[in-house]
């Protein structure tokens, strides 16, 4: 089971998938392209990882992935 957390205006959205499904993890590799063509980052959080691992297309094997939106400042 692996978990995709999206923070976005509405908080933190989590889409989960199961690595037996298929289905599930069509939809989360559906939505983590459509964040990542927004400019998203897309971080893989997964314990025993010293620090978090920058991916660009999504991981059915990882435990957790962060997507946060790009901070514009002026």
């Amino acid at each position: 089971m692996g978990v995709l957390r999206v923070l976005c205006a509405l908080g933190d959205t989590k889409v989960e998938w199961d690595i037996d499904v298929e289905q599930t993890i069509r939809e989360a590799e559906r939505i983590f392209s459509e964040n990542a063509a927004r400019g998203y980052a897309s971080f893989r959080v997964d314990d025993g990882l010293d620090k978090a691992e920058r991916i660009d297309r999504l991981d059915p094997k990882a435990r957790q992935i962060l997507q946060i939106p790009q901070i514009v400042g002026g």
